[in-house]
C-alpha cells in the first residue's frame, strides 16, 4: 500500500495499490499500469476512499529560460512547485505571473485547471504544454489553441479519458513589469516592483485562506458560477454590493463564496469538517475528517445555496474514487 496523506492537501487517510515517483520522461516509459492517477501536489484533489490502482507522483523539475527580445521564453518541468517558480523568475527579472503568487500546486496542475487568481489566468502565458501519453508511449506537444482553456478548464479536464501526464509547460513572459490590477482589493495600489505585487498578493491570500499544514484544505472548493445577467441583476436589487463580474454575451460570474455566505454556511461545522470563517468558498478538515464527511458537506452547501438562489454550485476539486476519477454527479 501506498500512503496518499503526504499527496492530498486535505490530509486524507487513504492509500493506493502502489506509487511511483517520476522524475523524468524515461522514468514514464517504465509505467505500464492500467488504473493509473498522476498527482503532484495533490492541492486540487479529493480521494473518497483508497485507490485500486497506481499513483504517479510527479517530481520533473527541470527549468530553461532564453531571452526572446523583451519576452522571455520559460520552459518549466511540470513538478515544480508553481510558487517556487514564480519567486524565482521574479529575481530574475522575468513577469507576468505574479498575480498567481501563492496557489498552492505544481507547474503540470496549473494547465490542467486554468488555475487565476486576482485577475489572471495561467492560460494566458502558456505557449505550449508538453505531454506523454501513457496508453501510447508517445509524446506530444498541446498548442495554446489546443489546450482548449476556460474558466477553471482545459482539454486535458475535459478528455480525463487519456492519460496524459503534462511533463513541461512553457511560458512566455516579460522584461517589463506591467501589473494587473483589475482586481479590487488590487485596484487603489500602486506598485514600484514585482516583489512588491507579489507580497500583497500573499498578504491577501492568507488573509482569506488557510495553510494546508494547519486546517487541511484543498483551496477553492467550488467554482465561481456563471450565470445569465438577468439572474445577477435580480440578485444586485435584493443585496448591496454583490460581487458581479461580466463575462461578456450576456453572462456574468458571481462570487460561490457570497452565495455560500448568504446561504448561511460561513463557518459552520459538520463533524470533522466545516467551511473556513474567513472564506466560506474552502472546506476545512477540522481534524481526523474522513472522505465522506467533505463529500457530505460539500453536497450540503449545494443544496442550500440552491434551495436560495436557485443557483448550482459546482466543485473545482478534482475528484477520485476507488477505480478512478469520477464526476460529482456519481458521488
Amino acid at each position: 500500500m501506498f500512503n496518499l496523506c503526504p499527496y492530498n492537501t486535505f490530509g486524507l487517510q487513504v492509500h493506493a495499490d502502489d506509487g511511483i515517483i517520476i522524475n523524468n520522461v524515461t522514468d514514464l516509459r517504465k509505467v505500464h499500469a492500467d488504473n493509473v492517477i498522476i498527482l503532484g501536489h495533490g492541492s486540487d484533489v479529493l480521494f473518497t476512499d483508497d485507490y485500486k490502482g497506481t499513483v504517479i507522483i510527479n517530481q520533473i523539475k527541470e527549468l530553461s529560460v532564453e531571452k526572446d527580445g523583451d519576452d522571455y521564453i520559460v520552459k518549466a518541468g511540470s513538478g515544480l512547485i508553481l510558487d517556487d517558480l514564480i519567486s524565482t523568475l521574479i529575481s530574475r527579472g522575468i513577469y507576468g505571473l505574479e498575480n498567481l503568487s501563492s496557489i498552492p500546486g505544481t507547474v503540470g496542475a496549473a494547465p490542467i485547471q486554468n488555475v487565476g487568481a486576482y485577475g489572471v489566468e495561467i492560460g494566458e502565458f502558456i505557449t505550449e504544454v508538453k505531454v506523454y501519453d501513457l496508453q501510447r508511449h508517445i509524446q506530444e506537444t498541446f498548442t495554446n489553441e489546443q489546450c482548449k482553456f476556460g474558466y477553471r478548464s482545459s482539454y486535458f479536464k475535459k478528455h480525463k479519458e487519456r492519460k496524459l501526464v503534462i511533463t513541461q509547460v512553457t511560458f512566455k513572459l516579460s522584461s517589463v513589469f506591467s501589473p494587473k490590477l483589475i482586481y479590487k482589493g488590487l485596484q487603489d495600489e500602486s506598485f514600484e516592483s514585482a516583489l512588491d505585487l507579489r507580497n500583497k498578493v500573499i498578504e491577501l491570500r492568507n488573509k482569506k485562506l488557510p495553510d494546508p499544514k494547519i486546517a487541511g484544505n484543498a483551496g477553492s472548493f467550488f467554482k465561481n458560477p456563471i450565470v445569465n445577467s438577468n439572474i445577477a441583476k435580480d440578485l444586485e436589487s435584493q443585496y448591496d454590493h454583490v460581487p458581479v463580474y461580466p463575462m461578456g454575451d450576456g453572462m456574468c460570474k458571481i462570487a460561490a463564496g457570497w452565495l455560500i455566505e448568504k446561504a448561511g454556511c460561513k463557518g459552520i461545522t459538520h463533524g470533522n469538517v466545516g467551511t473556513w470563517d474567513k472564506q466560506s468558498l474552502v472546506i476545512v478538515n477540522r481534524g481526523g475528517a474522513k472522505p465522506f464527511e467533505i463529500v457530505a458537506l460539500a453536497k450540503y452547501i449545494m443544496a442550500e445555496v440552491f434551495n436560495k438562489f436557485g443557483i448550482k454550485l459546482d466543485p473545482e476539486v478534482r475528484t477520485y474514487d476507488a477505480q478512478g476519477e469520477v464526476s460529482w454527479e456519481n458521488l
